[in-house]
């Protein structure tokens, strides 16, 4: 069935543009801010690489001793309205992504808010310097106007291929990537060709094309004696799209369970016993797990190990366009 026609019977679609419809003729309000803002946001359910870029972000600001400011909405937290992350803090009062953001980079300030014009009047008050605020998944977020839009594309799910909810995975209008600054295409193996780059027509904006760096394990819950090459493991992911860390764990060791869950996963007890059987169960085994299901598995007393990731760039030289481009810095 052609995907326009697809797109069209979603009863979003019409929500959507008449949304945009009315923000973009100014009857719904944005608010702009004295703080240099920069959006990293998606058009896709989950799995683009918002907060490795928004890593990447606070480690290029850093190297400059320039301290950011990272405001997320907090996914998945039980508590409610603006608070700030302290490394103290459990996934359950914060969020899983801001919460690994924070201990990354414990000099740096993360905060979470559902209504991210709260979260800024908040932080303008409290940060009434120069410090520039990244924004984690806040593109759809029109009531803010950021002064850059970084928009997020798993490389190998065009949106061209997709279409809306609940017929496909786009969370809004292809058309609205016009608003972005730019495009970050990620899970990119290789860069590609001209001729092999996503026909996104709807869109006129510069392009950048990124892979994900997989780091060498560091423990979790103190484990011991570091997996050695070959050997096997028990891989548990909460994550979107797990499949490139698969492939990058199967060149170096033995991928023999993979308890795979959904996004954001909350790991009840049940799963928890389910862990610990299977590696009771094979001694032989070894726990592996993701950055992000670490923050939400430290508590839990499994042995185990994190593999680190990192958002990358093919050039020094794409980079450092990039990071002008939504920084201004060079």
């Amino acid at each position: 069935m052609n995907r326009t026609y697809l797109m069209w019977l979603s009863p979003y679609a019409w929500i959507l543009d008449m949304r945009h419809f009315l923000y973009d003729r100014g009857i719904f309000r944005s608010y702009s801010f004295p703080l240099h803002t920069i959006c990293v946001g998606n058009i896709t359910v989950g799995g683009t690489g918002k907060t490795p870029m928004t890593e990447y972000l606070v480690g290029r600001f850093l190297e400059k001793n320039v301290i950011p400011v990272v405001l997320s909405r907090g996914y998945g937290r039980k508590t409610k309205g603006f608070r700030y992350v302290n490394v103290t803090d459990t996934w359950d009062q914060t969020g899983d992504e801001p919460l690994q953001v924070k201990q990354h980079f414990p000099e740096v300030t993360v905060a979470v808010c559902e209504d991210r014009v709260k979260g800024l009047l908040r932080i303008s008050k409290d940060f009434p310097g120069n410090h520039p605020v990244i924004l984690d998944d806040a593109f759809q977020h029109r009531r803010v106007r950021a002064s850059k839009n970084v928009l997020m594309v798993d490389h190998t799910r065009p949106v061209s291929e997709d279409t809306l909810l609940p017929f496909g995975r786009l969370r809004d209008l292809p058309r609205v990537g016009n608003r972005a600054d730019c495009v970050v295409y990620t899970h990119c193996l290789r860069l590609p060709d001209p001729a092999d780059r996503p026909k996104e027509s709807f869109w006129n904006v510069p392009e950048f094309y990124t892979y994900m760096s997989y780091g060498q394990p560091v423990p979790l819950n103190k484990a011991e004696n570091k997996p050695q090459k070959g050997v096997s493991l028990l891989l548990v992911s909460g994550i979107a799209n797990p499949k490139l860390l698969v492939e990058f764990l199967e060149k170096s060791y033995k991928v023999e369970y993979h308890l795979k869950f959904p996004d954001h996963h909350r790991f009840s007890v049940k799963d928890l016993e389910k862990i610990r059987g299977l590696l009771y169960e094979n001694p032989h085994l070894q726990m592996v797990t993701t950055a992000k299901d670490a923050v939400r598995l430290a508590n839990s007393g499994i042995p185990g190990w994190v593999i680190p990731v990192q958002l990358s760039f093919f050039s020094e030289e794409s980079a450092n366009e990039f990071f002008h481009l939504v920084t201004g810095l060079r």
